[in-house]
């Protein structure tokens, strides 16, 4: 029934989670919400909160593994973009609760964790990846991994991994610049 919810949200947006459109998806009776749900908008939340425990859990497996193999910026960049890759039907479930906790405040605190997650994920990939301040470049990344996550939504050709790949490795550069660490940026300068 979760998974069935994501499905729903990202084809219709969060308007068109309803107790029949679930229940369809999933193939299960129309009661079957009511009978575990109170509401329609805490089955929404529900799915959410599993989607992104899952999808952190999957990040945070990165960063440690990332962490471990001591890899280099350009290698943390190529990792974290195509883990950043969307996938149908979560991200676009993602991107619609984004809107939705816009317009729903008790949509927030999901979202709000939701991006503090993924925030720490991105966080410890730039540690990983031996940036300074990593707190400051990890929101960055988030931020820039969601914006090609709704372009590749949006139009699908329109961007690809290797695009992806360089976006980060520039934003990375241009981090070690501001942090007067010139010559560790000059390192992952791809030669032209």
């Amino acid at each position: 029934m979760l998974r069935a919810t994501l499905e729903v949200a990202a084809a219709e947006g969060f308007a068109g989670v309803t107790h029949r459109a679930v229940t369809e998806q999933a193939g299960l009776p129309l009661a079957t919400v009511s009978y575990f749900f109170s509401s329609i908008g805490d089955l929404g939340r529900e799915a959410l909160r599993v989607f992104v425990g899952e999808d952190i859990a999957n990040l945070n497996e990165l960063a440690i593994q990332l962490t471990k193999e001591h890899r280099t910026t350009d290698e943390v960049a190529t990792a974290f973009a195509l883990a950043a890759a969307p996938r149908w039907p979560d991200t676009a479930a993602l991107l619609e609760a984004y809107l939705t906790a816009a317009r729903k405040p008790e949509f927030r605190d999901t979202l709000g964790e939701a991006l503090t997650a993924a925030r720490k994920v991105a966080t410890a990939a730039a540690t990983a990846a031996g940036m300074s301040k990593p707190e400051e470049i990890g929101p960055a990344l988030v931020a820039l991994a969601h914006g090609f996550a709704l372009h590749n939504l949006a139009v699908p050709e329109i961007v690809d991994i290797d695009g992806q790949r360089r976006a980060m490795r520039t934003m990375l550069i241009g981090h070690l610049v501001e942090c007067g660490r010139i010559d560790d940026a000059l390192q992952i300068v791809e030669p032209q």
